[in-house]
């Protein structure tokens, strides 16, 4: 069990900054698109969609990863004080990450959009 703790906790991790690294691969290629010619920024434009659609496959396996994560480590609390306090923290660090990548990931739909 300890060993797909670990891949599942790789595959999490991962998926985090290769969303990062989607949305800064986006953002770049967005500055060159706008100063392009026309052949070359509907160039630009297409590789920018398929980087957005590895984004969103990031997303995806970053939501099931962080599904396990979540349920391993309620068990890994000690007591039930412990369980409650980690499961509060977890679902607030969520919340904000949540947050982040919902903006995230709707600008980079508004910059493929411009």
């Amino acid at each position: 069990m300890k060993k797909l703790e670990v891949v599942n906790s790789f595959f999490h991790d991962m998926s985090t900054g290769t969303w990062a690294a989607c949305v800064l691969v986006i953002v770049m290629l967005n500055t060159r698109r706008v100063a392009a010619s026309p052949d070359v920024a509907s160039a630009l434009l297409e590789v920018q969609w398929a980087v957005f659609w590895l984004l969103v496959g990031a997303l995806v396996v970053l939501s099931i990863t962080g599904g396990f994560y979540l349920r391993y480590t309620k068990r890994k609390a000690a007591t039930p004080e412990e369980r409650k306090v980690r499961t509060r923290l977890l679902w607030q660090k969520h919340a904000i990450l949540l947050l982040i990548y919902g903006v995230g990931t709707a600008w980079m739909v508004l910059l493929l959009q411009s």
